[in-house]
């Protein structure tokens, strides 16, 4: 059981690592000029950045945590 309480805090750190980067992207998106190539490059971190990392590790807290 000792592996589930790992993976519960592994997943939360993951978490809330992301929950705290997720706003400086925000910022430094809005500072981008509109339309460029740092503008889009943004998008793409925020969207890999909530998708990839954000939501599998919030799920996995869940999981881990009720198991």
């Amino acid at each position: 059981m000792e592996w589930v309480r790992a993976l519960h805090v592994i997943s939360v750190i993951s978490w809330m690592a992301g929950l705290f980067y997720l706003p400086r992207l925000f910022v430094y998106h809005a500072e981008a000029k509109p339309g460029s190539v740092q503008s889009e490059t943004f998008k793409v971190m925020e969207r890999r950045l909530f998708r990839a990392i954000m939501t599998p590790a919030m799920v996995a807290s869940w999981v881990f945590g009720l198991w």
